[in-house]
């Protein structure tokens, strides 16, 4: 396998797409990757910002000279045998949701990674934060490892041989939940599901239950047409049942809006015994 993640004189074997360049520096941290290309930050500073909100279309798109400049870094704009693999890991809120569909309409043999928003959420107020704000840069180094680890490409929306985007139609076929389900599990309309509260009297309203589980996923708060886009693309079934069992014990337990609450595996996958290690640099968990 075609690994480079320190030599800046051959292309790198990864390319990460974060938001800002705090998010660029946890990353490199954690994957202890030293190559100038390996982690590419949409918005670095100033007042030209890359990633920007629409007004108009309320939602928040990107220049379409990012991702001209990471398929460029990629090696994807020429026939290189040594093409980078590209990850986009976005926050995990709303607008990170949204610069990802700019990658999938035009990267979409990108891969994506998720991060729980209760695992990357901000514990301390400073100059640019408030506490419970999220991003990629307040994950630990252990938490963006397992994203990355297991990112994935969007499925059912590109038919790869004929390269050419999928219809309405196949689409549904495609799909593993329907709208029907998710109102069965309490996730669309006004549906009440009954669980046993003791905060919220008996009952949570599916907007409710979407958020808290939109935060577990990392894909940030959805309506439910976007739910259901969202994981239909992205996630399977057992792992839609291992998060609506997070989120019922989040909304059970009170502290689905604290900030110190952790779901999931924290587990450290490790590090490469092959990767290069600059002199004077312990392989990280080992400093």
């Amino acid at each position: 396998t075609y690994v480079n993640t320190w030599d800046a004189t051959l292309p790198p074997s990864i390319v990460v797409v974060v938001e800002g360049l705090n998010d660029a520096r946890r990353v490199r941290k954690a994957l202890n990757i030293s190559h100038p290309d390996a982690v590419f930050a949409i918005n670095r500073g100033g007042k030209k910002q890359r990633g920007y909100f629409d007004k108009k279309a309320n939602t928040w798109k990107l220049e379409r000279t990012v991702v001209e400049e990471v398929e460029r870094k990629a090696g994807w704009m020429r026939d290189d045998s040594k093409r980078a693999e590209v990850v986009i890991f976005t926050d995990p809120d709303v607008a990170g949701r949204q610069y990802r569909q700019n990658f999938i309409k035009y990267l979409p043999l990108a891969k994506h990674a998720f991060v729980s928003r209760y695992r990357a959420r901000c514990k301390k107020e400073t100059n640019w934060h408030d506490v419970n704000d999220c991003g990629v840069e307040f994950a630990t180094d252990g938490a963006i490892r397992v994203a990355l680890k297991q990112a994935r490409t969007p499925k059912g929306r590109y038919k790869w041989m004929k390269k050419a985007w999928l219809t309405k139609e196949e689409l549904k076929e495609k799909a593993w939940i329907t709208r029907e389900e998710l109102e069965e599990r309490g996730l669309r309309q006004s549906h009440l599901r009954k669980l046993n509260l003791s905060n919220i009297e008996g009952e949570v309203s599916a907007k409710r239950l979407r958020q808290v589980l939109g935060n577990v996923l990392g894909i940030g708060e959805c309506d439910a047409k976007q739910l259901l886009r969202q994981l239909n693309m992205f996630f399977s079934p057992e792992e839609f049942e291992e998060a609506m069992k997070n989120t019922v014990e989040l909304l059970e337990s009170g502290k689905a809006d604290e900030w110190d609450f952790t779901v999931g595996s924290d587990e450290d996958f490790g590090f490469d015994p092959n990767a290069y290690i600059p002199p004077g640099q312990a392989p990280p968990g080992f400093e």
